[in-house]
């Protein structure tokens, strides 16, 4: 017979997961939303909180490990148990697990969103800089270098007079 306490810690745990996921969509829409300069703040967070999560999946393995019946609650915490085959006991948990799958689905859509606006700004970047080396100003600078003789004797050849 499957301990309570068990259930009851497995179940926190998932609770635990599900808030990483909710502050994960958070930073996600951030990202989607946020002024340019923010975006690699946002991206960091998500990185922070995906390696909170992680650490959260490590404790509940090692715990389905020792358990009696870890093995189910593995399945289920993997999405691999089907419903009609969930021990009564365990049904808490097959529900608090489905509801973090409901959320990843919709996580997924916004994480395409937020991959579209890193790219958007990093195009519209890329077109900034080679709108610079190629304006008006790379040229004036191009001939200034090579015309200005004061500040590059050394460069063209001639040594620095000595008294």
């Amino acid at each position: 017979l499957l301990h309570i306490s068990e259930v009851l810690e497995a179940e926190g745990l998932l609770d635990k997961i599900k808030d990483y996921l909710l502050e994960f969509e958070k930073e996600t829409i951030e990202i989607i939303t946020c002024d340019s300069e923010a975006i690699e703040e946002h991206s960091q967070n998500r990185v922070t909180i995906t390696e909170k999560m992680d650490s959260v999946f490590k404790v509940i393995d090692e715990i389905c490990k020792d358990m009696e019946r870890g093995g189910e609650i593995r399945k289920i915490i993997r999405n691999v148990a089907d419903f009609t085959t969930v021990d009564p006991e365990l049904e808490p948990v097959f529900f608090k697990a489905q509801s973090i799958f409901s959320l990843l689905s919709r996580l997924k859509d916004s994480d395409v969103q937020a991959f579209s606006r890193v790219n958007i700004e990093k195009d519209m970047l890329l077109k900034k800089i080679r709108e610079m080396n190629t304006g008006q100003e790379a040229k004036a600078a191009k001939f200034k270098i090579g015309t200005d003789t004061n500040e590059n004797k050394a460069y063209l050849g001639f040594g620095k007079k000595t008294v």
